[in-house]
């Protein structure tokens, strides 16, 4: 009779792992002691609203030959068809790329990658993004690497679109709370539809310019949270979040408490709802708390000064104070973007963080594209 073997589990560092990037590293680890060649690991999501691919997680991050980086999905014909057809796609020679204009093939080839298996996720049936497996040897992805990658793959899949669903979960709750607000108050959907993508401009741009360390997993989790910023309005009277004059001195003050108000609605709803896992989480308390905070101290609520105020607020407080500027209002003229740089530059000086300001107004083409995009929603 055979002795009781306990034998160690290889996958356990996913219970551990508490980002999408910590978790797609313990799969890789494992995939390659069973198939050594295949040497990066990467995940891009698409963005159905402005049907764009966009950069995620990679393995290894640090060798990665593509980070911050967005391309329309109709412009790879080859991937577009993988999601039309919902089939997974092997290049067994990547050489078919050389020469190739799209700056995904001149990166993954010229790093060097000789053959690729690509795999499109759903999630109840609709297009999520892709898994692509990269190896340095060409026709590297036959039958008996395929039978490793196919079972990896869903289980990558599975594992990432899962925790992906238990994010929206919360920041729908979340936006569907503040649209019941925006009823009464003066901010719209697109508002926070072009906010939270000025905050994943200026955090993409603060990440290529080495100002600050943001991966892409980071850059997507601050442009997810960055639209809930205010749902502590929810606990504002209509008497004074519809007051057309100037608001007296009791009424700011009963206004200021939204930020506390909306860290206790994000505090109750992760503890309801068991939403501790989602990786950074920490991001939406800082955003929703400290978007009124000021570099010179004087906001609140807690008067915190400079890098006092997380990162991802400082990002946040410079979109919301940009699209305030430059979306009509009743008692006020809508600002040019250029007019509305100028007062964001002279805000730098005291109140905005400097380097988030300099993000965004050095991404003229950028903005106005997003402005486009979204303009029929106001």
């Amino acid at each position: 009779m055979d002795p009781i073997v306990f034998r160690e589990d290889p996958l356990a560092g996913l219970a551990a792992a508490s980002t999408y990037q910590g978790k797609l590293s313990v799969v890789h680890d494992v995939l390659k002691a069973r198939c050594p060649g295949i040497v990066r690991i990467s995940v891009a999501l698409y963005d159905h609203q402005t049907n764009s691919l966009k950069t995620f997680i990679a393995s290894p991050l640090d060798e990665s030959p593509l980070k911050n980086h967005e391309v329309a999905l109709e412009s790879e014909s080859s991937l577009n068809q993988i999601a039309s057809n919902a089939t997974p796609r092997i290049i067994n020679d990547l050489r078919i790329y050389d020469g190739h204009d799209s700056i995904h093939s001149r990166a993954i080839v010229g790093h060097g990658f000789a053959s690729s298996y690509t795999h499109p996720m759903y999630y109840n049936k609709v297009l999520t993004g892709f898994v692509f497996f990269n190896s340095f040897h060409n026709r590297y992805f036959r039958d008996r690497v395929l039978a490793q990658v196919e079972v990896f793959v869903h289980l990558l899949s599975e594992m990432i679109l899962t925790d992906l669903a238990a994010t929206r979960a919360l920041v729908a709750a979340m936006r569907t709370s503040i649209s019941m607000m925006q009823k009464h108050d003066l901010e719209t959907g697109s508002h926070l539809e072009r906010m939270s993508r000025y905050a994943r401009l200026i955090a993409r741009c603060l990440a290529k310019k080495g100002l600050e360390q943001l991966d892409d997993e980071q850059i997507e989790q601050i442009f997810l949270f960055s639209p809930l910023h205010d749902v502590g309005k929810i606990g504002i009277s209509d008497q004074i979040l519809q007051k057309p004059a100037k608001l007296n001195l009791q009424e700011r003050e009963v206004m200021n408490t939204h930020t506390v108000l909306g860290r206790q609605i994000v505090d109750d709803l992760i503890s309801n709802f068991g939403f501790e896992q989602i990786p950074y989480i920490d991001y939406l308390w800082h955003i929703t708390e400290e978007h009124h905070e000021a570099m010179d101290g004087s906001g609140y609520p807690r008067g915190l000064c400079g890098q006092e105020i997380s990162l991802e607020a400082r990002i946040v407080a410079v979109s919301d104070v940009f699209d305030a500027l430059t979306t009509q209002r009743s008692y006020r003229e809508t600002w040019s973007n250029e007019h509305a740089f100028a007062m964001l530059q002279l805000l730098s000086l005291d109140k905005l963080d400097k380097s988030c300001v300099d993000a965004l107004v050095e991404c003229p083409d950028e903005v106005a594209q997003i402005q486009k995009q979204f303009h029929e929603m106001n």
